[in-house]
């Protein structure tokens, strides 16, 4: 601790002692919105598959439970089946927040995180038009059609890694 301090004196930056702590970084640390740990396996993919040289360590770092519920609650509050909007309306409003979002958080560990919330986001639409849960909007606006006709943006398609690999094939 009195190594950082001098460090960061050296810097011109004041360590805050009641919100310094030293932690292991199996148990990992939350930084602005992020939980920052060393993922428990190897990769998945082949070392020759990897690109990134910044992942040596096997650190990964995902949105907080706290931020996905923040993010989940906007939407939720924009999504209410009680709101007199049209659905081309309420998803010209949760638009910004979902790129917002997702650009905030998509050079993370989130692919698998973005794709439930996609879905978690379509339902929603879906139980807003219907005003009601489980409901057949499906048929009526199937996931192609809020996607082309509507606009509505995937957190998935903000991941830069998966644009890269789209605009290659």
């Amino acid at each position: 601790m009195a190594r950082a301090v001098k460090i960061l004196e050296q810097l011109g930056v004041a360590l805050n002692q009641a919100k310094t702590r030293i932690v292991n970084i199996t148990r990992g640390f939350e930084f602005l919105g992020f939980k920052i740990q060393r993922g428990k396996g190897k990769f998945r993919l082949a070392p020759g598959r990897i690109k990134s040289k910044l992942n040596r360590q096997n650190l990964y770092a995902i949105p907080t439970q706290k931020s996905v519920d923040r993010f989940k609650d906007q939407v939720r509050a924009l999504t209410r089946r009680k709101i007199p909007l049209r659905l081309g309306e309420v998803i010209e409003t949760i638009n910004p927040i979902i790129r917002g979002w997702g650009n905030y958080y998509c050079r993370s560990h989130v692919r698998k995180r973005f794709h439930q919330l996609d879905g978690w986001i379509i339902r929603r639409l879906w139980s807003h038009r219907t005003k009601r849960w489980r409901n057949t909007a499906w048929r009526e606006y199937p996931t192609k059609r809020l996607r082309t006709e509507f606009k509505l943006v995937s957190l998935v398609s903000l991941i830069p890694s998966l644009q890269i690999a789209k605009g290659l094939s």
